[in-house]
């Protein structure tokens, strides 16, 4: 909506008008009604009247009268749906190219040479020249050799088209021979699936038979789609390359084959159903003759477009109403809205989460990417300590995990104050953990850590010079590289306390905390993990350079839907 013009406006339901007369009747009666209503006063006795009526009673005032016709005013002015002359982004049809449906002779006269390399490189090149000159026009692949297949679905996606292009190959399919009736028979099925039965099918054949013949022109008899027909080969003929060794296709006698494009054949057909012919080319001439991008009146895409038109902005006269209703809906109503329009002007963010979720649930949900913003939110202290660790704040966590006498909350305590360069007090919250759980595998891998960090510090330190506990990098087991320790150098608690090995271990997340008496249902998203060995991370490193080296050719993939399809079609009767 844009730029609305000063003048008077038009009604698009004028005849709303005949409810004023109306709506002015039903107020004056209305008020009449209220002025002769006989009062109190006259029916109750005057000994009564000074109990049970106040003194000051007086008769309704008018001004409900005056707020009652404003409501039903603006009621009338949205009724009657007032326009002004208004710029907007108008949606207009833009002819497309009818739906297509290509159907592809996948049969191994598709390999031979007289289309070099071979026919079927042509075919590739051609189709994915029509897709890609058609756009966003629906269109289809069927391929067919014993059966017909589809190969892509009626989309405008040209990347799945192109990549199930590349696969194809007279070996995917299950069944020999040469069925063109079943291929159209498939792209009539796909068109009364998603193009309401209308559309147009490209035949790409080197002949057909006389048993193709009848059968398509029974089927294109039978349904309003226009056929269209093209030949691949040359009447000369070539061999056919049946391995990349170059084996040629030889008969029962062992003479060599040749593969002859049947134009006879296609001719004939287009004649009797009055189909468009044209032999395969290496320009866009048989795409122009074929009229394969030509727009048709029943499919149109939406192009959005300026226009000036009127809009409906009675709408607008709701707002008023409902203002009007609250005012006459409860006394001193009218004094409420005074009242807010009159406040200060100050504005208090409300979040959406803030309705539904508690503190520490909207908590959980910021841990991850803003954890210093979460660490306000938890009330649970054992979050908060998570929180803050994660926020780099290591003196305020580890404080805060003092608060509990577990070993889960002693190792984390640990790796709070080792990460705030205090290694000394690291040292004994780790001694304390495992005096709470011997078996604690993280935390006897970090005291040693600790441990041997101090032994450099010292080692390094003259004698006259204090003890600092700035953090150096350790002396690791053999085969490690020495480090700082920094939050990725400190494992987590490991899921499994109970373990036998004590082995090296390192985590690339903070250590999170388990409370095991919280009855918070926040579900945790930074629960300790226990790290991957160096091992583990070398195998892992082998499997993704193997799932690398893994092709992502579908032949095989197509090969067996092709195959499930047949089966599926010979069981069904």
């Amino acid at each position: 909506m844009a730029n609305l013009a000063l003048t008077w406006p038009d009604w698009v339901r004028p005849y709303w008008l005949l409810v004023i007369p109306l709506a002015v009747l039903l107020l004056i009666v209305l008020y009449r009604a209220r002025q002769h209503q006989p009062s109190w006063r006259t029916l109750l006795p005057k000994s009564f009247q000074t109990v049970l009526l106040p003194q000051n009673a007086q008769r309704q005032s008018p001004t409900s009268y005056w707020l009652l016709a404003l409501a039903w005013f603006c009621a009338v002015i949205a009724l009657l749906g007032p326009t002004w002359p208004t710029t907007m982004e108008q949606p207009s049809q833009q002819p497309q190219p009818a739906p297509l449906v290509i159907a592809i002779q996948l049969t191994p006269e598709l390999l031979a040479t007289d289309l070099a390399p071979n026919r079927l490189s042509h075919v590739r090149n051609k189709v994915l020249d029509i897709l890609k000159l058609r756009e966003d026009a629906l269109s289809a692949l069927v391929v067919y050799a014993g059966s017909a297949h589809t190969l892509v679905p009626l989309s405008n996606d040209p990347f799945t088209s192109s990549n199930l292009l590349q696969a194809l190959h007279p070996e995917l399919m299950p069944k020999t021979g040469q069925r063109a009736d079943l291929a159209v028979q498939q792209a009539i099925n796909l068109l009364q699936q998603g193009a309401q039965g209308t559309g147009q099918i490209l035949l790409i054949s080197t002949g057909v038979s006389p048993a193709e013949q009848n059968a398509i022109i029974e089927l294109i008899a039978k349904h309003p789609i226009n056929l269209k027909l093209t030949g691949v080969g040359t009447t000369t003929g070539a061999p056919i390359v049946e391995s990349e060794q170059g084996h040629l296709r030889t008969d029962s006698s062992g003479a060599i084959v040749l593969s002859r494009l049947d134009q006879v054949s296609l001719q004939l057909l287009a004649e009797q159903t009055a189909s468009p012919y044209t032999p395969l080319t290496t320009n866009q001439a048989d795409i122009q003759t074929l009229e394969l991008l030509t727009p048709s009146s029943q499919h149109g895409s939406h192009r959005a477009s300026a226009q000036l038109r009127n809009q409906d902005l009675g709408y607008w006269f709701i707002f008023p109403l409902l203002l009007v209703t609250i005012i006459l809906a409860r006394r001193g109503s009218f004094l409420i809205v005074l009242l807010f329009l009159a406040a200060p002007n100050h504005s208090y963010a409300l979040e959406w989460d803030a309705l539904w979720l508690r503190a520490d649930q909207r908590g959980a949900k910021q841990l991850e990417q803003q954890p210093a913003q979460a660490a306000e939110l938890f009330t649970d202290p054992l979050w908060q300590a998570t929180a803050l660790y994660l926020a780099a704040d290591y003196q305020a966590a580890a404080r805060l995990f003092a608060e509990f006498d577990t070993a889960e909350a002693h190792y984390n305590r640990g790796n709070a104050l080792a990460l705030a360069g205090m290694l000394s007090e690291a040292l004994a919250a780790y001694q304390h953990a495992l005096l709470l759980d011997p078996k604690l595998l993280a935390a006897q891998y970090n005291q040693q850590l600790v441990k041997e960090q101090l032994a450099a510090e010292q080692s390094k330190q003259q004698p006259d010079e204090p003890t600092s506990d700035s953090p150096v990098a350790p002396v690791l087991p053999a085969g490690q590289t020495a480090q700082t320790l920094t939050p990725d150098a400190l494992p987590a608690t490991p899921p499994q306390a109970n373990s036998q090995q004590a082995e090296p271990v390192q985590h690339n997340t903070a250590a999170a905390p388990i409370d095991p008496q919280s009855n918070s249902d926040v579900e945790p998203t930074a629960a300790p993990q226990i790290s991957q060995e160096p091992d583990k991370v070398e195998q892992d490193v082998h499997l993704e350079s193997w799932l690398e080296q893994i092709p992502d050719n579908p032949s095989e993939l197509l090969r067996r839907k092709f195959l499930f399809e047949q089966n599926m079609q010979e069981v069904t009767p």
